[in-house]
């Protein structure tokens, strides 16, 4: 099944829990993009805010941190157990570590990909990750246009788990719309961040009803 993560980058800050309990009927989790200024050029969350956060919510947190050090924010972090974190292999200088202690607290780890990142980047490290992020736009802002060629990468991990009997899951973020959703799950994605397709509609739950409707859900 494919699930979708609205992204509260996005989100009105003042009413942020009002929007999570808006949405969470119709979602399967909520996606929070963390910046640090440094890694992207761009400064969102802190621990303490993802924390009250993960109080707030019932379903599934995906988290992807675009910081340097990640496993520095790691540390700070109270999440709930099977919680989604993806970060860049770039980012740190002990990748296969990070995984290590995010996978020892019953989260899931995740290894995102920036547009340019090479597709079997993530290779060496797969059989260890819940999931892998491909990035569909210029990591660090919201509102970006998709990058169709985005999802050769998506097309070459499907082929590559499907050729090597594995399960980890396929994500993207950046840009989905109604206009692309179809072709990008045709793809092989299981996982969509989506954020100005949803809080910029004017009616939010039939916004994500129709996207969920176009993902392929039969409900």
């Amino acid at each position: 099944m494919v699930k979708i993560f609205p992204s509260l980058m996005s989100a009105n800050i003042l009413e942020l829990k009002k929007e999570i309990e808006l949405l969470e009927p119709h979602c399967d989790g909520f996606h929070l993009d963390v910046m640090d200024l440094h890694f992207v050029p761009n400064l969102t969350w802190g621990p303490t805010i993802i924390n009250a956060i993960a109080k707030a919510v019932t379903k599934e947190l995906f988290i992807h941190l675009m910081v340097e050090e990640p496993e520095k924010v790691i540390e700070y972090l109270q999440l709930p157990e099977n919680s989604i974190i993806s970060f860049h292999k770039i980012s740190t200088a002990k990748p296969s570590s990070v995984i290590k202690n995010i996978n020892k607290k019953g989260w899931r780890a995740s290894l995102a990909m920036s547009p340019d990142d090479p597709a079997d980047g993530v290779i060496p490290l797969i059989d260890q990750i819940h999931q892998v992020l491909v990035m569909a736009v210029r990591p660090g802002s919201s509102g970006q246009e998709f990058i169709p060629q985005t999802l050769d990468k998506v097309k070459f991990l499907d082929k590559y788990r499907k050729e090597h009997d594995l399960s980890f899951r396929i994500a993207i973020d950046g840009g989905i719309n109604e206009d692309n959703i179809k072709k990008v799950v045709k793809a092989g994605v299981d996982d969509i961040a989506m954020a100005s397709a949803i809080f910029k509609a004017e009616d939010r739950i039939q916004a994500l009803k129709k996207l969920r409707k176009l993902a392929g859900d039969k409900e």
